[in-house]
């Protein structure tokens, strides 16, 4: 946030350098900033405490704080910037646009307003505007790294200018002095993408189809249920421990994948000139395993996955909310005012697709969009199938995007929801006690937004499990249910 060391606050600064927040509320009371008389130092001081707030991140007494300070100084640009940036954590998209054209007729040459105008109207998919928007900022400054690393985003999203997208990717790379941030890595994974869709007009169709195929399954603002041994989810609760997920290729079940590939018709195996077969490696996404919310206590559920040391129904399940979730993971990863901004996360719940067996019979539960579904896997599969580049690496990370996507609809009854996560925010950590080794990727602790906890019917001494985890909570306590379930 935008600060002033106006040295009548050097106090408050002194105490902003040391972290201390609570000292710097204790210090700033109502009645304190009431009574000054220089309304130009008390607009500095709400602004003060309005920021104290927003890295508090209590937003609403943050945006409180700055309001107030724009109504002794309506020109107060720092308060007007620094409220917009508080409108946009909360997405109140409207009310920060409304703060940044104010803050630009104040101050025409705020680079940075108009970036976060034009990642506003990013986010909202008004393309072209934005991209307006990314110009005007970098006419002012020319050497603005965020910028360009938005503009290309723009672009990439919007599929146009692949060329000059992937320019402004490797121009935000020249002018980053860390080269191994996560901006940084995201703009050399986009420009590999970039590379291979300008360089391969097929691959580039495909890649459009999975972009499509996603949309429709993706999930926003639905709650969604984990089940785990009682150990893990007692880790994850009273230690809180980070949530993990593996990669792709440490499915408890081996056939994950084969539907839709098979599906498609798609040969992994490649001849040699021996007669044998060889099959190159492909990485693929992490994944992270849920249902919907009412199979929070379910009978199949409890047999296949609510275990514990092999025992059926001795486990437990959480229920929360996706976007909570999605936002707590990247909450811890964002640090500057500007990040949430340029962040196009990766990180999404979908919906699983049950595809009869040698059919085009997909289901796909609670929603009505399996025509637009069956249309774009049809036109899918047809293009794989004359995709003839003999190193189809590029070409199977792509479908590896989705292919966790797709069962038997043997399984159509357990409403499926997965976490797909392409990694590359996380570091890659490895469980070397397992023969073989598991890859996976720690998210972030649940405890704060678990929405409820069930516990199976099998578990012992359950009624002591259900009082230790409701104790565990200091507040916002989780609903706790104990199944009765006729499990035998």
């Amino acid at each position: 946030m935008k600060k002033n060391t106006n040295t009548l606050l050097r106090k408050v600064n002194i105490l902003d350098e040391q972290g201390k927040s609570d000292e710097i509320i204790a210090l700033l009371t109502d009645k304190k900033l009431k009574k000054e008389s220089d309304k130009k130092k008390s607009a500095e001081l709400y602004i003060w405490r309005g920021n104290t707030w927003y890295n508090k991140k209590d937003y609403d007494k943050a945006i409180a704080d700055y309001t107030k300070a724009i109504d002794i100084n309506p020109i107060s640009e720092i308060a007007l910037y620094n409220r917009g940036i508080a409108w946009t954590a909360v997405e109140e998209y409207g009310n920060a646009i409304a703060d940044y054209d104010n803050v630009i007729k104040i101050n025409p040459k705020s680079a940075s307003a108009y970036l976060n105008k034009a990642s506003i109207l990013r986010i909202n998919k008004d393309y072209d505007k934005a991209i307006l928007g990314y110009d005007e900022a970098i006419k002012i400054d020319s050497e603005y790294a965020d910028a360009y690393y938005n503009r290309g985003l723009a672009k990439k999203e919007n599929n146009v200018d692949l060329e000059e997208s992937k320019k402004d990717f490797e121009r935000y790379l020249e002018l980053t002095i860390d080269e191994n941030n996560i901006w940084s890595n995201y703009a050399k994974y986009y420009i590999e993408e970039l590379n291979e869709r300008i360089n391969d007009k097929e691959l580039s169709i495909i890649v459009d189809l999975v972009t499509k195929i996603k949309e429709i399954l993706l999930i926003n603002g639905d709650c969604i249920t984990h089940y785990s041994s009682l150990s893990a989810i007692k880790s994850l609760i009273f230690d809180q421990s980070k949530f993990r997920i593996s990669e792709g290729n440490f499915m408890n079940d081996p056939s994950e994948g084969t539907e839709f590939f098979n599906f498609l018709k798609y040969e992994f195996r490649t001849s040699c000139n021996n007669g044998s077969y060889s099959e190159t490696f492909s990485p693929k996404p992490f994944i992270g395993s849920f249902v919907t919310k009412d199979k929070n206590n379910d009978l199949n559920m409890w047999r296949f996955y609510g275990k514990e040391n092999g025992v059926e129904a001795n486990g437990c399940s959480i229920t929360l909310h996706t976007q909570t979730f999605i936002k707590a993971i990247c909450s811890s990863l964002l640090k500057g005012e500007e990040d949430f901004l340029k962040y196009k996360s990766d990180i999404n719940f979908y919906r699983v697709t049950y595809l009869e067996h040698a059919s085009t019979n997909f289901y796909i539960p609670n929603s009505e969009r399996k025509e637009e579904l069956t249309e774009l896997m049809t036109e899918l599969k047809e293009k794989v199938i004359k995709y003839k580049v003999k190193n189809k690496t590029s070409l199977e990370k792509y479908l590896n995007s989705i292919a966790f996507l797709f069962k038997s609809d043997a399984y159509k009854n357990e409403n499926e929801v997965r976490l797909v996560v392409t990694g590359i925010e996380f570091e890659k950590k490895y469980n070397m006690t397992a023969n073989p080794p598991r890859v996976y990727i720690e998210l972030e602790p649940i405890k704060k937004i678990v929405e409820q906890i069930t516990l199976g019917p099998k578990v012992d001494k359950v009624n002591e499990w259900a009082s230790a985890f409701h104790y565990s909570y200091e507040e916002k306590t989780p609903e706790i249910i104990i199944s009765h379930l006729p499990y035998k």
